[in-house]
Parts: C-alpha cells; structure tokens; sequence
C-alpha cells in the first residue's frame, strides 16, 4: 500500500506540473512567443515528456486494479481516461504546432521569393491554415480537459484512504497546490477533515521516511503552528537533524523536551518515532561523559523506556 500511495502522489506532482505547464504554453501561445522546447517539455512520445510520464504512470496504476472500494475504481479509471485523452490532445496540439512553426516559415519564403505558386501553394496554404485551426482548437481543449481532469482527481483524493505521503504531495509546494486546486484550506477539509490533521499526516510521514530536514518548514505552517503534535514534530526533527549533522548537545535538548512530554503522557509518539529516539540516545550514551552528555542521554533513554 506505501508503495501504491508513493506513486498516486508522485502523479499528483506530476499533474500539477503539467497543469502549470499547459497554462504556461497557452499564455506564450497567445502572445505569440511559443517555444518548440515548452512544447516539448508537456507532450512527446518518451519517457522525457511530462503527459507521456503520466499517461503511462496512471495506465499501469489504475486499469485493472479493481481492488478497493466500487467508488474509488470508478474515480481512478475516469481520471485514467481523462489523462489518456489529455496526451492525444496535447499531441495533435504538437503536431499543429510543428506544422506551423517548422514548414509555415519555409514555405511564406518560397511564396516571398515567387518561385511557387498555382495549384500546390493553394494546397500548402490550405495544410497549413488546417494545422494552425487544429492547433489553436486543441490549445483550447486541452485547457478545458485539464480543469475537469483536475476535478476529477480532487474527487480521486476525497474518496481514497488517508495518506501522509500524498498530504505532503499537497503541502510541499502550497502556492502551487492552491494555483491548481484553489483555496488550500478547502481542498485539505475535503480531503482530511481539516488542514490541521493534512499537515500531521505529512509530518509524520516525513519522519517515519527520514525526511528530518524537511519538517520544520512545513510544521511552520500556518494551520499547523498552533497544532501540540505539529509543535512536537517540529522539535523532534529537529533533534535528529542535530544528531545526523553531528551536533549531540543540540541534538539532545531538542530531543529532551519529546521525550519527556511522551513520559508524562502528552501527545505520544508512532513506533518509529521511538525507534529513531532510541538509536539517537544509545549513540550519544556511548559518548565520553566530561561534558555530562552521555549521562543526559542515559537517563533520558530511561525515561523513553
């Protein structure tokens, strides 16, 4: 199951890019500065090509895992289907667009120079005003079907099981987040029941993972700065963070104040905390004790057990 929600959330990555991506080559398109290169970047056959990635990333996920809930099948093939029609969309839209830029410019030479004409230059007009047609249709369908994708993905995430890995697919980039999905808070209540408990989901999977660097920022949080278990959070990484840069006086204050709250029954701690405690205390007691830090380090290993 951890394997499974690592690459929903990777896709929820990969969508939101695309989603920036595609309004990024609407705009250019628009104002007349559209790249090869961006257009590249969103759609091509190949595993360097972001709708391709997740074309093939939402095939071998959701088309024929009828394992859960009728429900949740149901959201995750729409949204399968919905990111296979966006690819065929964005292709026709690529090929539009190389038609236009790469033969458009050689053939208004050759018509400037007035060495074609008749018949076959009629043809070519008739190719590429088609082309451009078919591409400016395909930019404007593609924009269409990526907001009902991305509802259709919210409506993914509301009806599947709680997840700390996809909450921090969510929570590490909110501006994004909120720039595709509209207001955060919304979207993590539809999600969590409330922003608060996304943001413990996200810490603790971070910490369960090893992510120790990562968790001040986002305990610093808006909804979560005021949140005892995110506060908690936020002191024990820190303490291994200290631990691992080799800091064993920082690593054990920060650590301390955990490990006593947990003593006294406050906001407890999953297994995995503990264990990382555990590992940590038994290094620093290992330590010479001029300082008094092995003996700290002892006594508080005494308290965690």
């Amino acid at each position: 199951m951890e394997f499974r929600e690592r690459r929903i959330g990777q896709i929820v990555r990969d969508f939101m890019h695309a989603y920036t991506l595609a309004e990024r080559l609407g705009e250019a398109l628009r104002g007349g500065e559209l790249r090869f290169d961006l257009v590249d970047e969103l759609v091509g056959e190949g595993e360097a090509f972001l709708l391709y990635r997740l074309k093939e990333e939402c095939h071998s996920l959701f088309r024929g895992s009828d394992t859960g809930p009728r429900s949740e099948f149901h959201a995750e093939e729409l949204f399968d289907l919905a990111i296979g029609m966006l690819f065929h969309e964005g292709m026709k839209f690529r090929e539009g667009h190389y038609l236009s830029t790469a033969y458009g410019p050689r053939f208004d030479r050759v018509i400037q120079d007035g060495t074609a004409g008749g018949p076959m230059a009629d043809a070519f007009r008739r190719v590429f005003e088609a082309g451009r047609r078919r591409m400016l249709e395909s930019e404007a369908e593609t924009a269409q079907l990526f907001g009902e994708t991305r509802d259709q993905l919210r409506l993914l995430l509301r009806q599947r099981p709680t997840s700390g890995v996809i909450a921090r697919s969510l929570l590490e980039d909110p501006e994004c987040t909120e720039h595709v999905f509209g207001s955060l808070r919304i979207l993590l209540e539809e999600v969590y029941g409330s922003p608060v408990r996304g943001y413990r989901l996200a810490l603790e999977s971070l910490i369960e993972n090893g992510h120790f660097d990562d968790v001040e920022t986002l305990a610093g949080a808006e909804w979560a700065r005021e949140d005892e278990f995110c506060r908690q959070a936020a002191a024990f990484a820190r303490g291994m963070s200290h631990y691992y840069a080799g800091n064993p006086a920082a690593a054990l204050e920060a650590l301390s104040s955990c490990v006593r709250d947990w003593a006294r029954g406050g906001a407890d701690a999953s297994p995995a905390w503990r264990e990382y405690a555990r590992t940590a205390l038994a290094k620093l007691a290992e330590g010479a004790s001029a300082d008094g830090l092995a003996d700290r380090a002892r006594a508080l290993a005494a308290d965690l057990s």
